[in-house]
């Protein structure tokens, strides 16, 4: 009896370790009712891209971009970061990308806000300069 007991015992410690092991990720799902847990809103991980862009037929053109990649946990922020700032040019043109940065909400909250910059010239004349902002805002939800 005592060794069945020891066994049962060493069982079931084994098994408490697995089953927290094994506990599933947040699904990523729209939620809006009880069956989400906590709270109700998006769970998931995604990215979110804005962009700029301007050309002259056959001489230049210019795309400015922004991409924040961020996840959430029933609607709200998990971890947030841009991923990407800068500028793709051909032809004649070219383009300093300035600085970006959060501008509003970020981890903890529902939604975030950011804006970046860039500047750009046309090489030839009439040497056409430019700045450009960009504002990309993660929706609440």
């Amino acid at each position: 009896m005592r060794k069945l007991l020891l066994v049962l015992g060493v069982a079931v410690a084994l098994a408490v370790p697995a089953a927290a092991v094994a506990k599933a990720p947040p699904p990523q799902i729209l939620c809006g009712d009880s069956s989400c847990g906590s709270g109700s809103g998006w769970t998931g991980c995604t990215q979110q891209t804005v962009s700029h862009s301007a050309s002259i037929p056959l001489i230049a053109s210019i795309r400015h971009f922004l991409v924040v990649s961020y996840c959430k946990q029933y609607g709200i922020i998990t971890s947030l970061s841009i991923a990407a700032h800068g500028c793709d040019v051909s032809g004649l043109v070219t383009c300093s990308v300035g600085p970006a940065w959060r501008t509003g909400g970020g981890v903890g909250s529902g939604s975030a806000s950011f804006e970046a910059h860039a500047t750009w010239q046309v090489t030839v004349p009439p040497f056409y300069n430019n700045s450009d902002i960009l504002t990309l805002t993660i929706p609440a939800g």
